[in-house]
Order: structure tokens, then C-alpha cells, then sequence
């Protein structure tokens, strides 16, 4: 072949890839696959819960996050604060990228640009006041008749609006519209959680793909030594931090030096966490009353965590005879039901937890909404599977006037598919 036919033949290729590229480079963008099925409740009942599963690039992931808190009533202020919302902003970009790329898709949902320093994209909040309590226990395989690593959790909250009270008339529950996110990110690894508060990184409890499992507790015990202190600063809220994990760790060790490294503020009210992984470790992470120290606790075996600070009080022999508060009464009673036997089922897994749960004692405020527990969920870590059932409702009881007689959804098991 010639020089002027090696020529020709050079740039007919040269001119094809030129072609291919423009074509190309856009599919990926806008290749998002998304499926959105109510799986618990609906109009007539106290919750409607959606499952929404989204796979493809985190950009499209955020512009359809964006487009579900829009269609519930979320809207974009913008704040004079500038150059906190670029610091908040910069901060993610170096230290959250798959965070950043989804703020990207929220700020093209709302036709804004995300280079704009009048708006904060790192958070779609709903507005919340009651403070959740709850009851957690990681058991590692070794402890578990099934051999597995498992995850039982209740969920308590208020059934009333964002100040606790009954809702006025056309007005939702603060916790009426709980999300199940299913992700598949094209960088980060997929995860299943159930998420409220905050569409972007209001993650409550969930599972990645790797098997970590992570769940977040609201701790009183900082608001009664020193007072609440709500802010939004640079860095992770309080509920943002568990989807980093979820997004970018494996292990029990590198969720422990995520959380060490990040930087951490509370929007409502300080928290503390439990994580756990395929390999049967566990530990709870927590803030000094001053959030000036960090402490790490290790499970060894079966860890539970309620609502106070378990670095503080580590030995029930240690918690006082008399005057226990809720939380430290839930966190005996846990104790002494793991420390009863070597292994469990799942049944006497999930009745452990039951045992804890919010009594269905009759509301005895005609003001205020009942506290219940909103759901129980339990995380098997090998299976990849979410066993979850809601609260639906309730009704007086008939033969106790105090009682009530609580309806929760059919236990269904969902599984995060690789």
C-alpha cells in the first residue's frame, strides 16, 4: 500500500471515531434505568412506603432524587450564607465525589447551577422536630443458627407532625412517607436502605453490596448534658454520613477511619451508629456530650445500642438500681436476652427486639400523636436480603380501653441484587 493509500485509509478511521464519539458519550448520561412500586400502605393508611430502585451514572441518580423530592412539595431557598454553601460544596467535590455528581443531577432538576453559591445541594431536607429512639443489636454469624451476620432493628418515632402533635387536617405525619432507595451507581457500590428526612443522604439503616450494614440511633443523652445545638456546617449531617458508608466502605475498619476522617455536624439532634460486616465485627461510633472526642466501640459478640451513650455507661452491672431512663431500660433488658444463650434463630431474633418494642398502650394526650415503632427490619449480611415489616395503623381495643390494637404490614424480604 502507497503512502497517499495508508493516508487515506488513516483518515477514513480518524473520521469514524470522530463520528462515534459525539454519539456515544451522551447514551451514558442519560442511561438510567428506574422503577418507583408502593410496597407498604398507601392513601387510607398511616404510611405509604416506596421502593424506587435506580441504576446508571450518580448524576442521573441525583437528577432523579431531585425529581421525587420536588414532586413532594421540596423546594430549593436560596441563602445569603455564600460562602458556606460553596465550602460545603467544595468539600464534597474533594471529599464525597459520588455525593458531588448527584448534587449535580439535583441542581439540573431544579434549573439551577450547581456552581451557584446562593444554594445548598448537599441536602433535600424535609423538616423534622421529635427525636426517634430505637433499639439495635448486630449478631455476628458465629451467634446466629443460620451462620449468618444479622442486623434486627426497631424503628420507633412520633405518628404525629414534625412537633410531635396529631396532624391538622390535610397535613401528613412527619414520618408518613418513608422511602426504600435501591441504588446501583455506576462509581460507588450498591446499596438497600430506608431512608426519611432528607432524599439525598437520609439513610436510617441499610446494606451495600459488599455486605456492610450500618443503622443510626438518636442519642438524648448529650441534649440533657449540654443542651441541643442544631447547625448546618461543612461536612456530613447526621444522617449523611451512614449513605458515605453505605457508598464507599467494605469493612468494620474502614468505616471506622471514614467516620474518623469526615467531618461531622448535627441538623436536628446528635446521634450515634452501628455498623457490621460479613467478617462478624461490629462497632458503635459516638461524640462526647461536647462533640470533641470521637470513641470507638467494639462489639465482642451480639452489640446492642439503644439511645444513650454506651461509651458512658459500657457495664449494666454499673447502671443504677433505680430511676433508669427508657433507654438504658431497653439496653438491660437487651443485654440480658443475648447473654441468655449462644445462638439464636431468626424467630427469637426478631422477638428479642419485639420484646422493646413501643408498648401499644392507648394515646392518653389528646394533643399529641403516639410514639410507635415504625418498623422492624432485619439485615442478613450473606443473603443480601431486608426482612421489613410497617406500621400501618391502629385501632382502640375493644376489651382495654388501654389499649390499642396495632396493624402492621405483611413481613416481606427484599434482596439487593449486584
Amino acid at each position: 500500500m502507497d503512502k497517499l493509500s495508508r493516508k487515506f485509509v488513516l483518515s477514513v478511521y480518524v473520521a469514524l471515531a470522530l463520528l462515534l464519539i459525539p454519539t456515544a458519550l451522551p447514551a451514558a448520561g442519560h442511561d438510567l434505568k428506574s422503577k418507583e412500586t408502593v410496597i407498604a400502605g398507601g392513601p387510607d393508611k398511616f404510611v405509604e412506603v416506596r421502593h424506587v430502585v435506580l441504576q446508571g451514572s450518580n448524576f442521573e441518580i441525583g437528577k432523579k432524587i431531585g425529581e421525587l423530592a420536588k414532586r413532594d412539595g421540596v423546594r430549593m431557598t436560596p441563602s445569603k450564607d455564600t460562602i458556606l454553601n460553596r465550602a460545603k460544596r467544595e468539600y464534597m467535590a474533594r471529599n464525597y465525589p459520588i455525593l458531588f455528581e448527584r448534587m449535580r443531577g439535583i441542581a439540573d432538576v431544579f434549573g439551577l447551577d450547581i456552581a451557584n453559591d446562593s444554594y445548598d445541594f448537599t441536602g433535600l431536607f424535609q423538616p423534622q422536630m421529635a427525636p426517634p429512639g430505637c433499639s439495635v443489636i448486630f449478631y455476628p454469624a458465629k451467634t446466629t443458627e443460620n451462620d449468618h451476620d444479622i442486623l434486627s432493628r426497631n424503628y420507633d418515632f412520633t405518628t404525629g407532625d414534625i412537633t410531635g402533635r396529631r396532624p391538622q387536617q390535610g397535613q401528613l405525619p412527619v414520618m408518613a412517607r418513608p422511602y426504600m432507595f435501591e441504588i446501583h451507581p455506576d462509581k460507588g457500590y450498591s446499596s438497600l436502605s430506608l431512608c426519611a428526612f432528607e432524599y439525598l443522604g437520609g439513610v436510617l439503616d441499610g446494606i451495600n453490596s459488599e455486605g456492610l450494614v450500618v443503622s443510626i440511633l438518636a442519642e438524648g443523652e448529650s441534649v440533657e448534658r449540654v443542651g441541643r445545638e442544631p447547625s448546618s456546617e461543612v461536612g456530613m449531617h447526621e444522617l449523611m454520613g451512614m449513605r458515605y458508608l453505605l457508598d464507599n466502605c467494605i469493612t468494620v475498619e474502614e468505616a471506622k477511619e471514614a467516620l474518623l476522617f469526615l467531618k461531622h455536624y448535627y441538623t436536628f439532634i446528635p446521634c450515634h451508629y452501628i455498623i457490621g460486616d460479613r467478617s462478624g465485627r461490629s462497632f458503635i461510633f459516638e461524640f462526647s456530650p461536647n462533640r470533641n472526642r470521637s470513641y470507638v466501640i467494639d462489639g465482642n459478640g451480639p452489640q446492642c445500642v439503644t439511645n444513650h451513650l454506651v461509651f458512658h455507661h459500657q457495664k449494666i452491672e454499673e447502671f443504677p438500681e433505680t430511676g433508669l431512663n427508657g433507654s438504658m431500660r431497653r439496653y438491660k433488658m437487651l443485654e440480658e436476652s443475648i447473654k441468655a444463650k449462644k445462638k439464636f434463630t431468626l424467630e427469637e431474633i426478631e422477638a428479642i427486639n419485639k420484646s422493646v418494642a413501643i408498648p401499644p398502650n392507648a394515646p392518653d394526650n389528646p394533643q399529641y400523636a403516639p410514639g410507635r415503632t415504625l418498623w422492624y427490619a432485619q439485615y442478613d449480611l450473606e443473603n443480601l436480603t431486608l426482612t421489613v415489616k410497617f406500621y400501618l395503623g391502629e385501632k382502640p381495643d375493644p376489651e382495654n380501653e388501654k389499649k390499642a390494637i396495632l396493624e402492621y404490614s405483611p413481613k416481606k424480604v427484599y434482596e439487593l441484587k449486584k
